[in-house]
Order: C-alpha cells, then structure tokens, then sequence
C-alpha cells in the first residue's frame, strides 16, 4: 500500500477509482506472452510511430521537471509494498530521458537493499542482458553507449536473485502492455524473469503521460510482448496483481 495518501490501485476492467479518474489496468495471466495483434507488421508500425511521439514528448521535459519527478518517482516506488519486502530489486542506470532512477538507487542502498544493474552483451546471437551488483560508480560502455556498472558480471540469470525487477518503458498500458526502445533486450529478460522467478514482481516505470488507457490507446503488441505486474510514474500507481 502506499503510504504518502495515495493507495496503489488494484485492476478492475475499465473502470475508474472515482469519476474523473483514468481506468484501472485490467487483470491478465502476466506469466504468459501477449496475445498476437492482428497484422504483426501494423503492430510494429504502430510501435514506431509511438515512439517517435513519446521521443518529442520527452525531448522537451526542461531539467527542473526531471528532478522534480524523480524525487517524486522515488518516493512511490519506496512506498510501493513488493519493494517495501523486497531484499535484493533489479533496477536501471537511467538515461538522460528516462524516469530517473539515481536517487532512487541512492535510496534503495541506504535502506539496506541489494542493487543489481544490468549490463548489455554485446555481439551475435539474442539480445541479452548480464546483470552486475551497483556499487555506486557507472562507466558509459559499449556500442550503445549506456551507463553500466562498473563491478563483476554475476551471469543473466542473476536477474533471478531480485524478488522486484524495476524496467523502463517508453509507454505502458492500463492493461500492462510494455513497449520499450525495440532493442529486444528486456523482452528476453523478462522471459527468464518469468520462467525463472514467476512470482517475483515486475514494475514499469514512467513518465505520467506514457501511461496510456488501454480502452483507447493501447500500446501495440507483438507475440513475444510481456506483460508487466504494476505501473509506477511520479504520480500514480497502478497494479495488475493483487
């Protein structure tokens, strides 16, 4: 439960808390891959067009807007009650546009957490993700360029140790449909998380607008999409899981 006034919302199809609210996210069997959407090629086009309207939409969030969020991101997903029981939480080293996740990190260690950030693996083969424990310091590594953490490779299957997994997302939906940079990397992981740990607890996080009302825009899907367990932006909350 939330303890700063605001509970985190539970799913019920298409209706709101209270009149004026935005739909609760509608309950779906999260272990599973998203059913195919008609024409996979729409689907992907669709997706692109998304992004490029969520990429503007970011491009003119001013820096005092970010730092604004992010303290308020942090402190609802230090409120959030999987995170509140959780020992060890995969999280993300945020980019410049994303949910800033270093205070939230910063927060995370000083409660006594096991931090683990992931590491992107290079070369042939399918997109994947190594995992590294955050001790503090990040190095801009590798051919994407990402902020990574500087410590020892602990192996993709340490995503498994985390009882949450913290992911970005350029949009989600109230149904929990994630659309992410289209790189496929979070989708493999997610699909070890779930095979691996499927009852640990998968959160997206967001700016407020990328959260999107599944019953009039949804986030277009794809067959090996996945669902995410709960939604977390600077100023709401919203679960699919009880």
């Amino acid at each position: 439960m939330e303890t700063d006034g605001t509970e985190v919302v539970q799913a019920q199809p298409g209706k709101p808390v209270n009149p004026g609210e935005p739909p609760r996210p509608t309950q779906q069997p999260v272990e599973q891959p998203v059913e195919q959407v008609p024409g996979v090629e729409r689907a992907r086009e669709a997706k692109q067009a998304l992004r490029r309207r969520v990429r503007r939409s970011r491009a003119a969030r001013t820096g005092e807007q970010k730092r604004a969020d992010e303290v308020s991101l942090t402190r609802r997903v230090l409120t959030h009650e999987a995170v509140r029981r959780a020992s060890t939480i995969a999280v993300y080293a945020s980019l410049p546009d994303e949910p800033g996740t270093g205070e939230l990190r910063a927060a995370l260690h000083r409660e006594g957490v096991r931090v683990l950030l992931p590491v992107v693996v290079e070369g042939e083969g399918p997109p994947t993700l190594d995992w590294a424990l955050d001790t503090g310091p990040l190095a801009t590594t590798g051919v994407l360029e990402l902020p990574e953490p500087t410590g020892e490779r602990l192996g993709p299957d340490a995503v498994t140790q985390a009882d949450v997994l913290l992911i970005p997302a350029l949009a989600v939906d109230t149904s929990g449909v994630r659309m992410g940079r289209g790189r496929g990397y979070y989708d493999v992981a997610l699909a070890r998380f779930r095979d691996l740990r499927p009852n640990a607890t998968v959160i997206a996080l967001v700016h407020d607008d990328e959260l999107l009302d599944a019953s009039t825009t949804p986030v277009p899907a794809e067959p090996h999409d996945r669902r995410v367990d709960a939604v977390i932006t600077p100023r709401r909350s919203l679960s699919s899981r009880a």
